[in-house]
């Protein structure tokens, strides 16, 4: 038979157990920290080569399968290509010009500000003698690019660095992405790389973020085909 407490009885709790709860509300919190700092997901250093005087190409895995990054270099016009695909949706920071051309973003840019571009492979390097110039100069940038695989939009980056002098050959050197619905600046490989952009966490919101952390977990264990362990 279930047991209710009165309000008088539940004001009767000694001290030292709610002390005990707040205890074990704020060790769930620290336990679950790394679960919520895992929103954004980070390859590690790949330094993936792209050579030049040779037509290669390789593509990245994202959240699920059919979601992907795909780069290419082409010894026609020694160019550097990107192109990404969401299962639902997917576009890159880019302008138009003569073709599509692949935005170089810098570390802490907003990658969900300025235009995207979708439906076309870009350039993010190309010979000057063949179209417009690109942005892409040689030295290192970032791409930004945003995909959705039907949970929602998410923002990610890619930093690459182009070689210009040697016909365009490139390395990328890693990616990351964010879950949906959160935030990402260019380079950012955690939640607490952007304390700027955090909002502090009160005392009473504790109990709130420990429950929220477990509950992100368990959606997370749920959630199907990770290409991470593809």
């Amino acid at each position: 038979m279930e047991t209710r407490l009165t309000r008088h009885q539940t004001a009767k709790v000694p001290h030292s157990r709610w002390l005990a709860y707040a205890t074990a509300t704020t060790a769930t919190t620290l336990a679950s920290s790394h679960s919520l700092e895992a929103d954004i997901h980070y390859s590690g250093i790949l330094n993936q080569w792209f050579p030049p005087r040779t037509n290669t190409s390789h593509k990245f895995p994202l959240d699920q399968h059919g979601d992907s990054l795909f780069f290419e270099h082409a010894t026609n016009c020694n160019v550097a290509l990107f192109s990404i695909n969401g299962i639902v949706s997917a576009a890159f920071r880019g302008s138009i010009g003569y073709s599509a051309y692949v935005s170089k973003l810098s570390r802490g840019q907003n990658i969900a500000t300025g235009g995207f571009i979708t439906g076309s492979p870009g350039y993010i390097a190309v010979s000057d003698s063949c179209l417009e110039n690109s942005q892409w100069k040689g030295g290192t940038g970032y791409i930004g690019f945003r995909f959705n695989n039907g949970a929602g939009i998410q923002y990610g980056w890619a930093r690459v660095t182009i070689f210009a002098k040697h016909a365009n050959a490139f390395r990328v050197e890693a990616y990351a992405y964010a879950d949906p619905g959160e935030p990402l600046r260019a380079g950012q490989r955690s939640t607490g790389e952007a304390p700027s952009e955090e909002r502090g966490v009160d005392q009473g919101s504790l109990g709130w973020l420990a429950l929220g952390a477990v509950g992100l977990l368990a959606w997370r264990k749920g959630r199907s085909r990770r290409a991470w362990s593809s």
